[in-house]
């Protein structure tokens, strides 16, 4: 969506988290640490060895599905209603608050109400690819919807996960995205990208300055002091 589509080259690949998280588990340490509160975004996924660390601490401290619509609603400059702000215009609008009370908005229209019933075997009939085949698929519901839509135009199969690229390389796997569609050009429209699988000793694109890998990180002496 927006910059990331038109350059994609800037985003992380899935395979990548496997050296992101432990990095941002650390900080999360140092920031409970410091008393500084931190609290995951709902693309920050999902259920890792890090999972109850990032999302607070407590045993009910995990991922619990996308909540558009049912605990969260979105509205923009014009008064177009959607379950999240975050999510794609053309796809996910109700109706408009000019037009219509909100009431009716969420009451009628299939725009807002696609987690509705989220807790029956239909909550999870959206799911495909990976995420329709996860341990965790009834209460996870592939992740954040609005990640795996700006992907490939449709949600649910969220390839950024730390449990699924943990599950991905312990098979020997890894999982990359590239552009196949540009964004037209709208207000919170997205590109689509295609999804590979393949052995995960395939070399990488040479000279790629953006892969982002454990070692390039640069710890202050600070802060391993404080760290360790």
């Amino acid at each position: 969506m927006g910059n990331a589509a038109d350059n994609s080259e800037i985003l992380l690949q899935p395979y990548e988290l496997l050296d992101l998280y432990p990095m941002i588990a650390r900080v999360t340490e140092r920031a409970n640490q410091e008393g500084v509160r931190l609290q995951a975004g709902n693309n920050i996924g999902y259920f890792g060895p890090y999972e109850r660390l990032l999302r607070g601490g407590t045993a009910w401290s995990f991922w619990q599905g996308c909540n558009a619509g049912l605990a969260t609603l979105g509205i923009e400059a014009d008064g177009a209603i959607k379950g999240c702000p975050s999510l794609p215009t053309t796809a996910y609008t109700g109706g408009n608050i000019r037009e219509h009370s909100l009431g009716k908005i969420i009451e009628e229209t299939t725009e807002l109400r696609f987690n509705l019933g989220a807790d029956t075997p239909q909550g999870t009939a959206h799911l495909w690819g990976f995420c329709k085949t996860c341990e965790f698929a009834e209460l996870c519901r592939g992740g954040c919807s609005w990640t795996a839509h700006v992907f490939f135009d449709k949600r649910g199969n969220n390839p950024y996960c730390h449990h699924r690229a943990l599950t991905q390389a312990k098979n020997g796997m890894r999982e990359r995205v590239f552009l196949q569609r540009r964004a037209d050009g709208n207000p919170f429209d997205n590109g689509e990208f295609a999804l590979v699988e393949e052995p995960i000793n395939t070399p990488w694109i040479d000279n790629d300055p953006l892969h982002f890998t454990a070692d390039l990180i640069q710890w202050t002496q600070e802060w391993e002091a404080v760290s360790q």
